[in-house]
């Protein structure tokens, strides 16, 4: 499914360059400043509405995106309507072999993906007692999430995250994960169906959280697995595969 929703994705992208391609020079030249000045207007609306409604890493983005200069706005949003672009970056992303973050380029540079994996002890977890903690239970969490920036500015990420409680070696409860996610793509959206939990088999022992995000961007829908587990150590393993 995905191979043809690039081939759309591409298509359209061809398409666009060949309406282009039919403007005449000089209407372009001269419409240039009030439609670029139009379109950073539109996305700085956007993202504007965003942060009245309360979403804290809208503003982070918005404020972000203010800072950058007139070259680099138009840039953003150059990259951020790349349609073929936009493909490369769903690309699954398999988690480092262990805690910390790695990234690599799109764009000569110009957009990061990063993988990041991280884990511990939760000496907050609602689940815990000083009799538990007392008799050697251990309540941990772990998690994986991907991030695109482009230009430095967080553009999307998605998160997944598992609970659950340890004896020594052994994972002895799994609580319920959760999944978050945030999405500045104008006609692009993230959904996500409920998080599954569980324990795996031995001699593995550990407790696993999963969820399905179905990404819709332009006309065009898919779905991607993003799983995270973890052990008496904290993360262990994670990924973001095509589903």
């Amino acid at each position: 499914m995905r191979a043809a929703i690039r081939r759309g994705l591409t298509a359209a992208t061809a398409l666009a360059g060949i309406a282009l391609a039919m403007v005449p020079a000089s209407a372009q030249a001269d419409d240039g400043l009030v439609s670029q000045a139009a379109r950073v207007a539109k996305y700085q609306a956007y993202l504007a509405t965003k942060v009245a409604q309360g979403d804290e890493q809208a503003k982070e983005t918005a404020q972000g995106f203010s800072a950058l200069s007139s070259a680099q706005k138009t840039r953003f949003l150059d990259l951020l309507e790349d349609r073929a672009l936009m493909a490369k970056l769903l690309d699954a992303g398999e988690s480092p072999a262990a805690a910390g973050i790695t990234r690599s380029e799109l764009a000569g540079g110009d957009v990061v993906v990063e993988r990041e994996s991280t884990g511990g002890g939760d000496d907050a977890s609602p689940h815990s007692t000083a009799a538990l903690r007392a008799s050697g239970y251990r309540d941990m969490w772990a998690s994986y999430s991907y991030t695109d920036k482009f230009l430095g500015v967080k553009v999307s990420r998605v998160t997944v995250r598992t609970n659950y409680q340890v004896k020594g070696k052994d994972t002895t409860k799994v609580y319920p994960g959760s999944a978050s996610h945030y999405l500045y793509v104008p006609g692009c959206s993230f959904s996500h169906s409920p998080v599954k939990e569980w324990i795996s088999s031995p001699p593995a022992d550990n407790a696993q959280s999963e969820t399905v995000w179905t990404a819709s961007c332009w006309g065009s829908s898919w779905d991607e697995r993003e799983r995270v587990w973890g052990d008496y150590r904290g993360f262990v393993g994670g990924y973001l595969k095509d589903e």
